[in-house]
């Protein structure tokens, strides 16, 4: 399975460790690419308001869309643990996608597959992509009859 990332943020130092612990775990069930974007054209989008700000999402997230697109949303569809796993199954390349502060415009929002919640609370974009992470590990963990899940 081949898995992208695709996220709208600055790096950050702090959140790296987990984060690289999570993608060596998933290394050994999927190939996983990591695209963090965040250029001088989204912060100053940013800076004039929230409907510029989505419009240049979309614009550097659009080429990156291919295999079965999910895009992390509040008002998402919830998965349990086990419910993640046998989504995952029968999937041979997935996207997911984390949009920037002011989220996604709507149309391109209901472009994807699918829209998943982490859960009604609003999380920081690298602790989304941690959770995210996990889940995915946990969910091949599960498929795989690792006990990591017990």
């Amino acid at each position: 399975m081949h898995i992208s990332l695709i996220c709208i943020q600055k790096e950050e130092q702090s959140f790296r460790p987990l984060n690289d612990k999570y993608l060596k775990l998933l290394a050994n069930y999927a190939t996983i690419k990591e695209i963090n974007i965040f250029n001088a054209k989204i912060k100053a989008a940013q800076k004039q308001g929230k409907h510029e700000a989505q419009a240049a999402y979309t614009q550097v997230l659009s080429p990156y869309k291919k295999g079965f697109c999910v895009i992390l949303s509040e008002n998402g569809k919830e998965f349990s643990s086990l419910e993640f796993a046998k989504f995952l199954e029968d999937k041979n390349e997935l996207s997911f996608f984390i949009g920037g502060a002011f989220g996604f415009e709507e149309k391109f929002a209901e472009s994807f597959a699918l829209s998943l919640s982490l859960g009604r609370l609003t999380l920081a974009h690298h602790l989304a992509k941690i959770v995210l992470l996990e889940q995915l590990y946990r969910a091949f963990c599960i498929n795989n009859n690792h006990p990591y899940h017990k």
